[in-house]
């Protein structure tokens, strides 16, 4: 009896704590065979070297990178001589932007370039690690946008707004005046979209490129956005600008006359010009009206 007794308590036992023993080993296995497997195990690197960065790519996988992008990393890394302990702070980094919920496209992108133009490990890992706070500081102020009145549209638009931002603080574009060129599109009523706040973002970059500085980038966008420009025609500030620059003028003087002519344009040009972007829907013509035939 006894001994039926301790069998019957080693039973529970095992019931009680060898379930969450089987989770956690089945929490480590590591993933099926695939491209990363394939990847190190081509690799010239010592077996040291490739259990470490199977276990950093798997934990990369894990966090929702695709497997492909992180297997393509290491093979690019691998042919540039980068040592796998420095492989494995660069997936650091991306791994780290796809935990926060951030576009991993532009780290991956960034990480990319440096390896192709064989920068040092520990420079690519500053500057994406750059990169990711500026696509933070990017999703905040996209998202306040939206509370502001901004609106999505369509899918992507929410993501491309988010990177446009990002690319315009990385030019220089301080986050107070990204907040105001928001404001003025969230003011312009049924404009008030994130493709608007995106385009004006690109263009506001681009002008701090041409020799503006932000304030003055943001002010003449803002005056476009304001005055209910087509994306066109904001999309053509570079070239009037660039125009005015050719004629001998300095980028701010040509701002500056910009703006006074974006304030005396009349907004139907807006209007017109949204319609010529859209074509009209053509209207079916009429059906003749039917003949009845003798006889029937």
């Amino acid at each position: 009896m006894a001994t039926r007794r301790c069998v019957g308590i080693a039973a529970l036992v095992v019931m009680a704590f060898g379930v969450p023993f089987v989770s956690q080993a089945s929490a480590q296995e590591p993933v099926k065979p695939g491209e990363l497997s394939r990847t190190l195990e081509a690799a010239n690197l010592s077996p040291e070297g490739k259990a470490l960065l199977r276990a950093k790519g798997i934990e990369v996988v894990r966090a929702g990178v695709a497997e492909g992008e992180v297997a393509g990393l290491i093979q690019r890394g691998v042919a540039r001589g980068i040592q796998p302990a420095e492989l494995v702070s660069l997936l650091d980094v991306v791994a780290r932007a796809k935990r926060q919920d951030l576009p991993v496209g532009p780290v991956l992108d960034k990480v990319k370039e440096g390896l192709a133009k064989r920068v040092p490990a520990v420079r690519i890992a500053g500057v994406a690690s750059r990169l990711s706070g500026e696509l933070a500081t990017s999703r905040d102020l996209v998202r306040r946008a939206e509370r502001d009145g901004i609106r999505v549209e369509a899918a992507g638009e929410r993501q491309r707004a988010t990177e446009a931002v990002a690319d315009a603080l990385g030019k220089g574009v301080p986050p107070e005046e990204m907040e105001k060129l928001s404001r003025q599109v969230a003011r312009s009523g049924a404009r008030a979209t994130m493709s608007r706040l995106e385009v004006g973002t690109q263009v506001t970059a681009d002008l701090v490129s041409m020799g503006l500085s932000p304030r003055e980038a943001s002010e003449t966008v803002g005056a476009a956005l304001v005055r209910g420009l087509s994306r066109r025609d904001i999309e053509g500030l570079r070239e009037r600008l660039g125009q005015a620059m050719k004629r001998g003028e300095s980028a701010e003087a040509g701002a500056t006359q910009l703006r006074e002519d974006i304030r005396s344009e009349r907004p139907e040009k807006a209007d017109k010009l949204e319609k010529m972007e859209k074509p009209e829907k053509m209207e079916k013509p009429e059906k003749p009206p039917k003949v009845e035939r003798p006889g029937r």
